[in-house]
This record gives structure tokens, sequence and C-alpha cells, in this order.
């Protein structure tokens, strides 16, 4: 089929004028395929599914495994409800791969001393040879990731992400009405 010149140059006029409209004064790019938060969704599902993908391989189900084990590897034993609001795990989740880590040896529990309605996982020392092989997989992984930018790049980078956190707590913690034409 034959290329039509004025058409494909309507096209790209059409583009234009429906980028611009969705685009705003203000520089925010509001179109699906440029919206940022459709943007990180797909990126952090990519990132998420690598890393679940190569702890499946290594140490079996349950994929989502592996954030347990980051989050009890960084901040020491914690409760299901502290580790639910370290991750994006929901609670049942977060309570049967606890259940399955307890099973495998990765993890104890323990009444905790303070509430003795709560109960405290930590990982086993098993759990803390995962932890030190996931985290170094992870490293790996940022770093390869990563290296398309430069030093300051990635600087700048950890700077803007801080920033967008902040303003993220800041009006996604709070109750607030985001209904259509609200």
């Amino acid at each position: 089929m034959a290329s039509n010149p004025s058409w494909e140059a309507g096209a790209s006029v059409s583009v234009s004028v429906k980028k611009k409209q969705l685009e705003g004064t203000d520089g925010i790019r509001l179109d699906l395929n440029e919206r940022t938060f459709y943007r990180f969704s797909l990126l952090a599902t990519q990132i998420n599914r690598s890393i679940a993908q190569a702890y499946v391989q290594k140490f079996g189900r349950p994929a989502h495994g592996w954030k347990v084990i980051t989050v009890l590897g960084r901040f020491g034993p914690l409760s299901a409800s502290q580790i639910h609001a370290h991750t994006t795990l929901e609670m049942d989740k977060v309570t049967r791969i606890v259940d399955h880590m307890v099973k495998v040896g990765l993890a104890t529990r323990r009444q905790d001393l303070v509430d003795r309605r709560s109960v405290i996982v930590a990982l086993s020392p098993k759990g803390k040879r995962v932890n030190a092989e996931i985290e170094k997989m992870i490293a790996e992984m940022e770093r390869e990731f990563l290296i398309v930018l430069s030093k300051s790049d990635r600087e700048v980078l950890y700077d803007l992400l801080d920033r967008l956190r902040v303003r993220g707590n800041e009006i996604f913690s709070v109750k607030q009405d985001w209904t259509i034409g609200a």
C-alpha cells in the first residue's frame, strides 16, 4: 500500500496538538504514555517481576517472598503488620509468606514481649544467608539498570525521588477527594 504523505503530516500535526492539549501550560505531561504514574507503575512491575522470577528460580515459591526477606534483613525482627507497612503486599499475603518462611526454616516467630497479642518474625541463620544472596543479586541488577546514567544524573535522580516521596506522603497519605468533578 502506498504511503499518503498528506495523511501522515496531518496525523503528526493531530498528535502534536493532542499532546499540547494534554500537557498544559505547566509542562506536566498527561498523555498515558508520558504520565509519570503509568510509567512508574510499568517500571516497578518490570523490576518486581524480574526479582521475583530470579527468586523463584533460586529459592522457590512464593514469588514475593523476597520482599519479606529483604524487609526483615533491613529492619530486623518485625510484626506482620510492620512487614506489611514496608511492602506493597496485602496483609493476608504477608501472613502466608511468613507461614511458608517459618515452615522452610527461613524465619522464626516469637510472641512480642511488649505486646503479647503480637508475634515477631525474624530471619533465621538460613534466612540471613538467603537475604545476603538476594541483596547481592538486587545490587547487581540495580547497578546494571542505573549504569546508563552518569554519577551526577544518578544523584539528580535520587534527589528527585526523595522530593517526590515527600510530596507523595503529603498528598496521598491523607484522605482527599480525588473523584472526577470534585
